[in-house]
């Protein structure tokens, strides 16, 4: 089986997770991860190398996500090429990106040291999330 671009970046993501010690369990439900069985990650990445990072929504991943938030807590991991993942939850992503029947685009800002900027069609997420965000998603 030939590894696309997509898997290093969501392998390097997991990682990142399993580094924690707290996970214990992935399975791939397409197009989400359920990790541990407790929480469900829809991951995008970007290839860019700086800031800022953008991330296009499919209608079938908008539906996809909403569909699977209304069951399970749902998070975006948003891989900005290698600067680090960060992870939004479903009502925070809402807040940025309603559901459309068209593609939107998500973008992530970042300046050396600070925090991630996310800001999507209908807005700027209020605060800025941490690096270690990602890291913090099953504690």
């Amino acid at each position: 089986m030939p590894l696309r671009k997509q898997d290093f970046y969501e392998g390097a993501a997991l990682v990142g997770l399993a580094r924690t010690g707290m996970l214990n369990m992935v399975r791939h439900v397409p197009p989400f991860y359920a990790l541990n069985d407790t929480i469900v990650v829809l991951l995008k990445y970007s290839t860019r190398g700086r800031s800022p990072w953008g991330f296009t929504f499919t209608p079938e991943e908008q539906a996809a996500l909403a569909r699977q938030a209304a069951v399970t807590p749902t998070y975006v991991g948003l891989i900005c090429g290698s600067d680090g993942v960060t992870a939004i939850d479903f009502p925070d992503y809402a807040l940025i990106a309603r559901t459309k029947s068209t593609p939107i685009r998500v973008s992530c800002f970042r300046a050396h040291g600070e925090h991630y900027e996310v800001r999507g069609p209908d807005g700027v997420l209020p605060r800025k999330i941490p690096p270690s965000a990602w890291q913090r998603l099953l504690g």
